[in-house]
């Protein structure tokens, strides 16, 4: 494998650390915003909107966590796709093209849904037994 191969491949491999990071940072604030505005919510003061929005921003980070990975596994398939290539020169292209089915897939992965799904139900769950005092 040739310099200009290896240097593509790190460059790809660059771009699915950096996604994979934006993951973890997203998961952590999901869980981190959601119980915060869900424990919120439980106090005795509070309203019921408030655990619909820490529901809501479940949501928002669900869709967010699912739009990094379809990423990321679309640059897994390129980085896939120039190891195995006969030919010793890069493309050198870092355009990928990943599909609604892709995100999709990314959706209903249990590592993007286990993390969000509990935050989601707990927000409704306290939403309906928190009644204005």
């Amino acid at each position: 494998m040739g310099p200009n191969r290896l240097k593509y491949l790190d460059l790809i491999q660059a771009i699915i650390s950096r996604l994979a990071g934006n993951q973890f940072t997203l998961r952590t604030w999901s869980v981190g915003l959601g119980s915060a505005i869900i424990g919120y919510a439980a106090t005795k003061d509070a309203h019921v909107q408030a655990a619909y929005l820490g529901s809501a921003s479940a949501v928002i980070f669900w869709i967010l966590d699912a739009y990094y990975l379809g990423l990321e596994r679309a640059y897994r398939h390129l980085y896939n796709q120039e190891c195995v290539k006969a030919d010793d020169t890069p493309t050198m292209s870092l355009k990928v093209n990943p599909s609604v089915t892709d995100y999709l897939t990314a959706w209903t992965r249990p590592a993007v849904w286990f993390v969000h799904l509990p935050v989601f139900f707990l927000g409704l769950f306290v939403g309906g037994r928190v009644w204005p005092r």
